[in-house]
């Protein structure tokens, strides 16, 4: 991983091997960023999405292994507990029986097999994040 600052935004180059949440989280912890929006494209080699059940108040998980293109990360940084909390979507093709499937949802791991390139766009201030039990979720907490 590395990354270069160009005005106020940060642009994030992620190697095959590095895991887009874990390198992330070092960038932020590093850049001491408290609000940010992420937005990213890139090659994968093993990627695990949910779908919130809000009934079991879970995700539930589907993971590929193999070439991926994610053609878009979407998300924002914000705090839960004096940490960095990432919140990240992504979209995923890939090749299946000589056809090309669809895979997205809410991102819990992605391992990068060919290259990430993941724009990071601080803003000033800071969002936290608070839980809510009866939702299963942490949501934006403006206090």
């Amino acid at each position: 991983m590395d990354y270069r600052k160009f005005d106020d935004k940060l642009y994030v180059r992620l190697d095959k091997g590095d895991e887009i949440i874990t390198a992330l989280t070092a960038v932020c912890e590093k850049e001491k960023l408290s609000v940010a929006q992420i937005q990213g494209i890139g090659g994968c080699e093993s990627v695990t999405v949910g779908v919130f059940d809000a009934d079991k108040k879970c995700y539930n998980e589907t993971t590929v292994e193999g070439l991926l293109e994610m053609t878009s990360l979407d998300g924002s940084l914000t705090s839960y507990e004096g940490k960095p909390y990432l919140h990240l979507h992504a979209a995923f093709a890939y090749c299946e029986d000589g056809e090309i499937r669809p895979l997205s949802g809410h991102l819990l791991k992605a391992v990068i097999g060919l290259t990430g390139e993941i724009v990071v766009t601080p803003a000033k201030g800071q969002i936290g994040r608070k839980y809510i039990e009866e939702l299963g979720i942490r949501i934006w907490d403006f206090e």
